[in-house]
């Protein structure tokens, strides 16, 4: 919770509830008790009353870390109540006297009691009918569970059971403050306890104890020896009553249970849940989702499923799609031998297309479904219907969709045509045709991977996943099994339920037909009913137009762009890695020299040891493993002067930038073309910029010269030119605009050097007298204005102390308090309207503007601060992509966009070409909007993406 927390989207800490769900359901699961009570303390006990200082050395938590815990609380207190577990605390006594009087009455009753626990205390119960069991643990360090009885109960102590309490009491407990017996350890507790028995038999015999140290620790000690003793005995006579009829375990409340799980992100779990469909989740107290209505009961679920296995039927399908002017289309896959990434679609085979047409019928084309083929994925298969089961008991994992019918016996016969034949063309040109209107929820992966068979695909006008981003874009996951489980109430399969995983994986293309329709067909059912939930939503939050006119008709855009890819010198690549390993020798060289000796750089462990054994710096944050080395503490070392900080920071970017770009990039070339292919997200980040990944070409560095080095083998085919296109310093030109700061407007209207203006503001001198050092600190604090940083963030980056970075922030906002205003008006609004918009209607909700933690509510206001300069840059270069594209077909230029990275767009032109693709972006780009300041595009023209800019 407070090394590795788990949070949500909203930023709300789910650690505490994670671990308790998880161990709620492996317990129900695995041990399947008749009977089951949470017990928990209940304020202070009777021991702080006899001791004061019980549990005095505890670490208090912090003021957040206390909001966090007690939020947690509250969370677990909701799941209980969900499992319909019953609690249990009674005032002035610990859990633990609690559960050790609910153990002993079971016993009376002839009821066999497990405590559920891994603290030692509870040794001291153990007896015939209780049992300990210690639940152990999953993730990295995983433990596993241990059971105790009367058969293994000294194991773990060294003591009987009826011994344990006698034991604490010379040993102590130093997380409880309990004093024991200074002097004593565990070794010499267990020989005197086995020697004398009790404390007081102990403590009657300490004058004949042979060793000096135990015997002279007695005689002085005897009081604390007692007081020990009766701080860690066990009350097994607190007033409570074991109730079993209450305690009997229950169906836990399905539809509650799996509303806490969605509102707390547990998407996994919680698909795992079964509720009823017709009743709406939304956990008590939660607010809705964004702009939510009741739209559940207006989207009726599918009224036929139909595989279509002839063209006879196909037919009937297209003709009723046309007759409608819209159908819901998408594509199903299968990687190629080739693909370094499995979801690929310029390297698929499309196995079947699912059709949704709006009579309510759900249509499943199998094109390539084969039989089913054991393979080195499905280790220990030798076929047969029996063969997926055998799989599943070799290798433990859950049985497939696809497994399951393979076992009943499916058929996987195909009777249509390939897609390209001569019957297929009806089919095709229903794809290729714009009046045609298309429904889908992965629109881009369609376009491309009907593209790689030759195919068009036009008419796009809706995109569930984009509907479901753009009404919240702080949501992690818009996967059509989530949604469908928030807005529907329904769960249905993802890829990895249907075709298994590891050695029971069965490819997609070797799934029974049966199987495949019905998956396909569940999920193009709720891609078209959650259309009609999204809709009247998207008309509530004013953001269809942003839908329409903005993102449906980007995703061409993009797809052309993943299409297209970008050549890379692949020669000199491995000429660059030769480089990057000189670097890399150099460094850890000097790495070792600075450390005094050579040690394992990579290491963790040795890294400590140097950093603060051998040479004594200070420890700045800890993990659960110790000292932490990661990039925050390394960069706060670095700053204090300390060199070997700065030579470690500077040997994980070189070996970063080696084994991302390097070593990996000349083997993701396309055997097709042999060049590099990216896939840009539009629903990953929540300002609204797109992300790139598969792989990512948004990051690479080029401050430094390895950086730049790397870009410089971005290459234009020959006869080519690359053209790069750059907004300067697009964000603080929306931020006057969006400020109306008179002095910010009217520094950007003269022209020049933002950041040279700006300190000469700030520093009350002429634009010539600035200084680099001046003009620097401008520059800074520029930009942290508009990512809402503080003066503790800005004092570490301009390395002045907190109060010379407080005056400077001061005066700053001194001389634009206009710009103070506006941000200050943004996080205003957003907490009245729970919401923040960009210039161009997008919103992003941000209830942490609301939330008690002073954590999560600071990064709320910098949130609501920055959203709207940040999402309304993002919009605008797609806005611009979208009017060059448009402008690059009208006049059939031979030239293409290749990437977009932040605010800068890439292009490859024929050398004819490019003094008119010059001007044409440069029209385009600055013309994109109308604000109160100048809009400038810088462009560059080179043979490789370096010397474009």
């Amino acid at each position: 919770m407070i090394s590795r927390p788990l949070t949500t989207s909203r930023g709300e800490n789910t650690s505490a509830a994670w671990g308790v769900v998880n161990f709620l359901t492996r317990l129900l699961n695995t041990h399947r008790p008749d009977y089951l009570v949470w017990v928990h303390d209940s304020g202070s006990s009777f021991r702080k009353d006899t001791f004061p200082e019980y549990k005095a050395t505890r670490e208090k938590l912090s003021a957040d870390l206390q909001e966090d815990f007690d939020r947690g609380m509250e969370r677990i207190a909701a799941l209980l109540a969900a499992f319909r577990v019953q609690v249990s605390a009674v005032p002035g006594y610990e859990a633990d006297d609690v559960i050790g009087t609910l153990a002993l009455q079971a016993v009376a009753r002839k009821v066999n009691a497990v405590i559920v626990s891994g603290d030692k205390d509870f040794q001291q119960l153990v007896r015939p009918g209780i049992w300990l069991l210690n639940p152990g643990r999953g993730g990295p360090a995983s433990v596993e569970e241990h059971w105790v009885s009367t058969e293994n109960a000294t194991e773990r102590l060294g003591v009987p059971p009826d011994r344990v309490t006698d034991y604490l009491a010379l040993v102590g407990d130093s997380s409880d403050n309990v004093p024991g017996v200074k002097g004593i350890g565990d070794k010499g507790a267990v020989e005197l306890v086995n020697a004398y028995g009790g404390i007081e038999d102990i403590l009657a015999h300490a004058s004949e104890i042979r060793k000096k140290r135990p015997r002279e620790a007695l005689l002085a000690q005897g009081a604390a020896a007692r007081l020990s003793k009766a701080l860690v005995t066990l009350k097994t006579d607190v007033p409570v009553s074991l109730d079993l009829d209450a305690l009997r375990v229950k169906e836990p409340d399905m539809r509650a249970l799996r509303a806490l799980l969605v509102e707390l992100e547990f998407h996994t779990l919680a698909r795992q849940i079964d509720a009823p469909a017709d009743v709406p989740i939304s956990a008590p107290g939660a607010p809705a989702a964004p702009g939510a209505t009741d739209g559940t009961r207006a989207a009726p679920r599918h009224t036929r499923q139909e595989t279509i296995t002839t063209t006879t039927a196909l037919a009937r399908v297209i003709a009723a799609a046309r007759s409608a002017g819209r159908v819901a289309v998408a594509v199903h896959t299968a990687p190629r031998t080739d693909a370094p990434y499995p979801l690929d679609p310029l390297r698929s085979t499309i196995v079947g297309i699912a059709l949704g047409l709006e009579s309510g019928e759900r249509c499943y084309l199998p094109l390539t479904h084969r039989a089913w083929q054991p393979s080195q994925t499905s280790l220990g298969l030798d076929g047969g219907d029996a063969a997926p089961r055998k799989a599943r008991a070799k290798t433990g994992e859950p049985e497939s969709l696809a497994a399951k019918a393979l076992g009943s016996g499916a058929s996987d016969v195909v009777n249509l045509p390939p897609l390209d034949s001569q019957e297929m063309q009806p089919l095709l040109q229903l794809f290729g045709d714009p009046t045609v209107k298309k429904t889908a929820a992965n629109g881009k992966f369609d376009m491309l991977a009907l593209r790689s068979v030759g195919v068009d695909f036009a008419g796009l006008d809706f995109d569930t996943t984009i509907a479901s981003y753009l009404l919240d874009p702080g949501r992690r996951a818009h996967a059509l099994e989530v949604l469908s489980l928030e807005f529907l109430q329904e769960k249905i399969a993802d890829l990895e339920e249907l075709c298994g995983k590891g050695k029971s994986l069965i490819p997609f293309d070797q799934v029974p037909v049966e199987a495949a329709a019905d998956y396909a067909c569940a999920r193009m059912d709720v891609a078209v009913r959650l259309r009609a939930i999204f809709e009247p939503q998207l008309d509530e939050m004013a953001a269809r137009k942003l839908l329409d006119d903005v993102e449906i008709p980007l995703v061409p855009v993009l797809a052309d762009m993943e299409w297209t890819g970008i050549s890379i010198d692949v020669e000199g690549f491995a000429e660059l890695k030769r480089r990057f390993e000189g670097e890399r020798q150099r460094l850890e060289a000097t790495i070792h020299e600075a450390a005094g000796r050579e040690f394992n750089i990579n290491s963790p462990i040795q890294l400590r040891e140097i950093l603060f054994d051998k040479l004594q710096l200070p420890v700045l944050k800890k993990t659960t493993s110790g000292p932490s080395t990661d990039a925050s503490v390394l960069q706060q070392l670095a700053e204090m002067g300390h060199e070997l900080p700065t030579l470690l920071m500077e040997f994980r970017e070189v070996t970063k930038l080696e084994n991302t770009y390097i070593d990996t990039l000349p083997g993701l070339l396309n055997p097709r073309d042999g060049r590099l292919h990216t896939t840009y997200n539009q629903t990953v980040a929540a300002t609204g910029r797109l992300s790139s990944n598969d792989p990512n070409l948004q990051n690479i560095p080029i401050r430094r010269e390895l950086g730049r080095a790397i870009r410089r083998l971005f290459i234009a085919r020959p006869g080519w030119k690359l053209l790069s296109a750059d907004y300067s310093q697009i964000e603080l030109r929306l931020l006057a605009h969006l400020s109306a700061d008179p002095s910010f407007v009217d520094a950007f209207k003269a022209g020049g050097d933002i950041h040279r203006q700006t300190a000469a503001l700030i520093f009350d001198v002429a634009p010539d007298a600035v200084t680099a050092d001046m003009r620097g600190r401008a520059k800074t604090i520029n930009f942290a204005t508009i990512y809402g940083q503080g003066p503790h963030a800005l004092a570490l980056q301009l390395k002045i102390t907190h109060a010379e970075a407080r005056v400077f922030i001061d005066r700053y906002f001194e001389r634009f308090a206009g710009v103070r205003k506006y941000l200050d008006a943004c996080v205003e609004f957003a907490r009245e309207r729970g919401y923040v918009q960009t210039l161009f209607g997008r919103r992003r909700y941000i209830p942490e503007v609301r939330d008690r933690n002073f954590n999560i509510r600071a990064f709320g206001e910098r949130t609501a601060a920055n959203s709207p300069i940040q999402g309304s840059a993002a919009d605008l270069i797609k806005i611009a992509m979208i009017r060059v594209a448009k402008v690059l077909q009208r006049e059939r230029l031979s030239a293409a966009m290749l990437l977009q990275v932040h605010d800068e767009l890439v292009f490859e032109a024929p050398s004819a070409e490019t003094e008119r693709l010059r001007a044409l972006v440069k029209r385009e780009m600055e013309g994109a909007a109308t604000l109160s300041v100048p809009l400038l595009v810088d462009v560059g023209v080179g043979p490789n993406w370096l010397e474009s800019k």
